[in-house]
């Protein structure tokens, strides 16, 4: 094997080693059994089957690491599924509910870890751990295409208007709790009706 095969295999093998902790993380994190102050390196890497030094070298900076690659794989499903769809629908407006219910979906499928990683997005994005390729820009890049058909359309106006309504949904949903009145209808089907309405929402804000 030629010594750039050799790379792209140890690659591979780091990249899949990479996902199977943080998906590890995820089950932990959404485990009813677990609770959620008590996960750590070791308990994920346990969890895994894979060594602690293996762990701590996958995310040195302990659960901000953890939480910054569940972002991070999690937009990466997001612009792989939007991409693919966007293939076969040409419409921008098709486009942008899409990407919203692409979005949606993978919040809900991650459920308490992406929870967990949201509260700690200060310390995310200071570490310099937050996702690469950053998502209002993806958002941006099909609003423009919306405005080349609709130009009576602000593009940076309706980016700016999803961005505050999802963020604004999101943040109700993180704070779901079935035991407290206010915060127990904030559930999945909740954000999935609110999600729905974001982009008419949006539109209806330029008129």
């Amino acid at each position: 094997m030629s010594k750039d095969g050799r790379s792209v295999r140890a690659q591979n093998i780091y990249d899949e080693a990479h996902k199977k902790l943080v998906n590890s993380a995820i089950q932990l994190f959404n485990s009813p059994d677990v609770l959620n102050e008590n996960i750590n390196i070791s308990l994920i890497a346990k969890n895994a089957g894979t060594s602690v030094a293996t762990a701590y070298n996958h995310f040195p900076n302990k659960l901000i690491d953890v939480f910054g690659s569940i972002f991070n794989i999690g937009f990466q499903k997001i612009v792989d599924s939007v991409t693919e769809f966007n293939k076969n629908n040409q419409d921008p407006y098709d486009q942008l509910q899409a990407f919203i219910t692409i979005q949606t979906d993978t919040l809900i499928e991650l459920g308490n870890a992406v929870r967990e990683a949201f509260y700690q997005f200060r310390e995310i994005l200071n570490s310099g751990k937050w996702i690469q390729g950053e998502p209002y820009l993806f958002l941006k890049s099909i609003c423009d295409d919306y405005v080349k058909k609709n130009s009576d359309i602000d593009g940076n106006s309706l980016a700016n208007d999803i961005f505050v309504l999802w963020n604004g949904n999101v943040y109700l949903w993180m704070r779901y709790n079935p035991n407290f009145e206010i915060w127990s209808k904030f559930t999945d089907e909740w954000l999935v009706q609110e999600m729905t309405k974001i982009i008419d929402k949006a539109l209806s804000l330029q008129q």
